[in-house]
């Protein structure tokens, strides 16, 4: 008879009769480093929770560095909505209807108490609810951001995997110096070339705003291309996309260039690994190789960069809503820093933060999605 025969008390596993450790069965080594489909659910969703949970005392030491920032800025927001001309009983009212005459920590508590009801306060200058404000420019600035982000995911990944295969060519090279003039160059300093260049130089390009002032808009979406398309107004939709030409361009080329060369770099460290040799070793041709195990795992951590990126240029593009006169909300919040509007001040920055994080957890969930060792890490 075996040394080794099925136990009669637990069945499918065998347990040794000569003191040796049980030896467990293969459905038993099958099952052992899969995780159920519903356990990875639960994992990514207490990961999920716990980084929703973490969000309250972020936005509330956002909210108290901005609060204070705002209050350093020199100049009296009375003064600056009144003119030089105000006298001294006339600002001392405004101050006393915006409850700018309150101590600090009384102001602090005050707009605290209105979050708890949705209220981010109004603005200063227009009386407006500063989040019906940021609502009324929110479609300019994600319209300009998501066209920027495709358009910076169309060029910067191809010349990353471009530069990674010819790697040390002229090719390459070239490459390599394009990306580090789009990560280098200002923001509005390159805004100002191309305005120079393309706008009054050559004639080509509208140089600001969104459309035309002669084309009337009725807008659905808030978006204008959309809105174009919905109406069938092609005029509209080559003026508006005609506007959007060089904003995007600014926007992208420091996306693009940043995402080719992490691209570039990934892919080579990726060619370099066993599976790629193995791959090549067993006959497969160069370019299934390197599309079909190289890019696929190089693109992973590319997530990660395109959702953050994507995330900053939703409160990072102030300069380039400046230059261009776009009425996004990064625009707004020049205006507001300008006019000392505390309220759109915080407002917007706590808008900002919560989209910003929002974003970064949607990008660390759908990595989890597509890379599991991401997705054990959060179990």
């Amino acid at each position: 008879m075996s040394a080794i025969e099925p136990s009669a008390s637990r069945k499918g596993t065998f347990e040794p009769r000569d003191g040796r450790e049980r030896v467990p069965c293969s459905r038993e080594r099958g099952h052992a480093g899969v995780r159920a489909p519903g356990a990875v659910r639960a994992a990514m969703t207490r990961y999920a929770v716990s980084r929703l949970i973490a969000l309250g005392p972020v936005l509330a030491l956002v909210l108290l560095i901005i609060f204070a920032l705002a209050r350093i800025i020199p100049g009296d927001p009375a003064v600056t909505l009144l003119g030089p001309g105000a006298t001294r009983e006339q600002i001392d009212m405004l101050r006393a209807q915006l409850r700018l005459d309150e101590p600090a920590p009384a102001q602090l508590f005050s707009y605290v108490a209105g979050l708890f009801h949705g209220d981010l306060g109004r603005s200063m200058k227009s009386g407006q609810p500063v989040l019906q404000e940021i609502l009324l420019r929110l479609p300019a600035t994600l319209e300009l951001s998501i066209l920027a982000t495709l358009v910076a995911v169309a060029i910067g990944i191809p010349i990353g995997v471009l530069s990674a295969i010819r790697s040390d060519s002229m090719i390459d090279h070239v490459v390599r110096v394009a990306s580090l003039v789009g990560v280098s160059i200002p923001a509005f300093l390159f805004a100002l070339i191309l305005q120079l260049v393309f706008g009054i130089w050559l004639g080509w390009l509208p140089v600001s705003g969104r459309a035309s002032p002669f084309f009337i808009v009725d807008p659905l979406t808030g978006f204008a291309v959309l809105d174009a398309v919905i109406w069938r107004d092609w005029e509209l939709l080559g003026d508006a996309l005609a506007h959007l030409v060089l904003p995007t361009v600014v926007l992208a080329a420091f996306l693009g260039a940043t995402l080719g060369r992490f691209v570039r770099n990934t892919m080579i460290e990726v060619l370099t690994e066993d599976y790629i040799r193995t791959a090549r070793a067993k006959g497969l041709k160069e370019q299934a190789v390197l599309f079909g195990h190289g890019l696929r795992n190089a693109l992973l951590p590319a997530i990660t960069v395109v959702g953050l990126k994507f995330a900053e240029m939703l409160g990072g593009a102030i300069l380039t809503e400046t230059v261009f006169a776009w009425p996004g909300v990064g625009r707004f919040m020049f205006e507001a820093i300008k006019n000392r509007d505390y309220p759109v001040i915080q407002g917007a920055t706590l808008l900002f933060a919560l989209m910003f994080m929002l974003v970064s957890l949607l990008v660390d969930l759908l990595y989890g999605l597509v890379d599991p060792r991401i997705r054990r890490r959060m179990g």
